[in-house]
């Protein structure tokens, strides 16, 4: 591990025109330290993989074989040299000091295991998260302040992490996700090794929300959220918390399935209980990676709670994902 270096790990699928506006903001940062750039490609069809070979020849750039979405990324793990790896998706743009920020966040606090930066919408320019939030019914979402202060949150999609917290667990994201909650997945697990994620507002990122997921249906995107999401909830907490929480997540499901029929989804309501099926009858490979993650427990659920809040959940100022 190179102390000096920082590793820029970016999944990508038919973004060849959004390479171009990442990479770019990414030759501009302001640091002081040296960067490697890993494109994980999953297989796109639109000559992404020949345009990067071409026009940017330092960088590594990594085949995947088919489209594994955003856990994806997990196959240039392996060829991450540095001491922090930025995790990002092809559809951003960073202000000139984000990762510089980022690092120095890191720099200045040992249990910080990951820096997450302030988003902005990248057309409009308005803010668009200053963290995010996550419910003990494993709902989650984002919210913005009108204020800049540095705040302990969950997790984040796109940020700076510890190497040696991708080294634990041999992977960024549960390969199983696709996308969808797969950021929750690693924020929880990272504070279960007793590191902490924190909001850095000075550190900005502007993203282009949804450009790179829009071709999906909503109810396929329902049920990726709802399946993940149970997932993490058993993987991640005690048994105890487990027994006592499970009555209110499942309560939660059946209201948002009941708001999805009176608003005449039903398909997004099948969708729902579909997850719930799904996760029933994975629970053995669920289980075995909970044992896996448990055994590199060192808090206990006490610690995970700190970031867990109702208050956004019936929000109406509350950003949903």
């Amino acid at each position: 591990m190179d102390k000096k270096l920082i590793s820029i790990l970016m999944v990508n699928y038919n973004g060849k025109e959004l390479l171009k506006i990442a990479l770019n903001s990414i030759k501009k940062q302001n640091f002081n330290g040296r960067f490697e750039v890993i494109i994980v490609d999953n297989n796109s069809t639109d000559n992404s993989q020949e345009f990067l070979k071409k026009k940017y020849k330092d960088i590594k750039l990594i085949q995947n074989k088919e489209n594994l979405g955003y856990c994806g990324i997990n196959a240039g793990i392996r060829h991450c040299n540095g001491r922090y790896i930025f995790f990002t998706n092809n559809d951003i743009a960073l202000d000139k000091n984000c990762i510089r920020k980022l690092a120095e966040a890191l720099d200045s606090d040992k249990k910080m295991g990951i820096a997450s930066p302030k988003v902005v919408n990248y057309f409009n320019k308005n803010l668009s998260s200053c963290g995010t939030w996550v419910s003990r019914s494993f709902y989650n979402g984002h919210f913005k302040f009108n204020k800049d202060f540095r705040k302990e949150i969950p997790y984040n999609g796109i940020a700076l992490i510890r190497k040696e917290i991708v080294d634990k667990f041999g992977y960024l994201f549960d390969s199983d996700y696709f996308a969808y909650a797969e950021d929750l997945d690693l924020g929880l697990r990272t504070r279960l090794l007793g590191y902490r994620v924190v909001h850095i507002p000075k550190a900005i990122l502007y993203h282009m929300h949804g450009v790179t997921m829009t071709k999906n249906r909503k109810y396929n995107l329902t049920y990726l959220m709802e399946k993940n999401l149970l997932s993490t909830f058993f993987k991640i907490l005690s048994i105890k918390s487990i027994i006592i929480l499970l009555p209110y997540v499942i309560v939660m499901r059946f209201i948002g399935a009941l708001k999805d029929v009176l608003s005449f989804r039903f398909i997004n309501s099948i969708a729902r209980f579909l997850a719930i099926f799904a996760v029933i009858v994975n629970m053995p490979s669920i289980i075995k990676k909970r044992i896996s993650i448990q055994k590199m427990r060192k808090v206990d659920d006490s610690f995970l709670f700190q970031v867990f809040s109702e208050k956004y959940l019936f929000s109406r100022h509350k950003i949903n994902v």
